[in-house]
């Protein structure tokens, strides 16, 4: 089971895993939380291409059947269209402490109604980059996989945010393996790095470290990859499904690009890190 924030987080995330796993015969569930919203003519102008759920659940449905995933959709409201609503770069803030996600209840037993699935491994994100949704929906996963006496099933994959050296230096996980930055993989897609970059600049509020369980925090964090070799434009073709959304990170040529050489950096492969309980 992939823990996906929203509709487009796995694929871009780990879809070369994703889609390696599937050609071994595994069945892979990806959870997508957040993934409908008010009608459209409540949201600005500004915002509306991101809050078109019927388009975005059908690109995500055509993404998942090219790498062979089943669906499971929660049917949260992200924070951006939820009251206040946020434009621009807000999202990318985490509150002060727990109680500031105030939809995390919810969205921890939406997860819940998933446990007849009884997954063998649970992937949830880093929550690089603040992401208010990202960092919510790790919260939400990590605390029923706990609940459940499953935390030893839980691996943790990068956000796609990683991207940027500035995200992954300020993450208390990603910064364990950092790369040149000649080796970055945003050298040849210049608006993807433009857009990280306004985005690392406009973070705010703590990292996700500060919102995990106890027996998390202090927690040492191995490292394991998926091979993608044979795997990576299943991936690619995926994403392209997702038109809404790379137009957002400036087109699917840069993605593209940043994608092939970030797998190329961890030869030819994704990252996947574990957390070893501190007791």
């Amino acid at each position: 089971m992939v823990i996906s924030p929203h509709l487009d987080d796995a694929v871009l995330s780990i879809g070369g895993s994703i889609a390696a796993w599937v050609a071994e015969g595994e069945r892979v569930v990806i959870a997508s939380v957040y993934t409908t919203g008010p009608a459209l003519s409540e949201i600005a102008p500004v915002m509306r291409k991101f809050a078109d759920y019927d388009t975005r659940r059908a690109e995500d449905a055509a993404a998942c059947a090219l790498i062979g995933a089943e669906i499971r959709r929660l049917g949260q409201v992200e924070r951006a269209f939820r009251r206040p609503y946020l434009t621009n770069w807000n999202f990318f803030s985490t509150p002060a402490d727990r109680a500031g996600f105030a939809t995390l209840g919810k969205v921890t037993a939406a997860i819940d109604t998933l446990s007849d699935l009884a997954p063998d491994r649970i992937l949830v994100p880093l929550g690089i980059g603040n992401h208010v949704d990202h960092v919510e929906a790790a919260i939400a996963a990590t605390d029923w996989a706990i609940a459940r006496g499953w935390l030893d099933r839980v691996s943790f994959y990068e956000d796609f945010y990683a991207m940027s050296g500035t995200m992954r230096q300020a993450h208390f996980v990603a910064q364990l393996r950092l790369w040149r930055r000649r080796e970055s993989p945003l050298l040849r897609a210049r608006r993807l790095a433009a857009i990280l970059s306004a985005i690392a600049v406009a973070r705010r509020g703590p990292s996700m470290e500060t919102f995990l369980a106890p027996s998390l925090r202090g927690a040492r964090w191995t490292l394991t990859t998926t091979n993608v070799r044979g795997h990576e434009q299943r991936q690619l073709d995926a994403i392209a499904e997702y038109p809404s959304q790379t137009r957002a990170f400036g087109g699917l040529q840069g993605i593209s690009r940043a994608i092939k050489a970030a797998h190329v950096w961890w030869g030819h492969a994704e990252p996947l890190w574990r957390a070893l309980p501190n007791g």
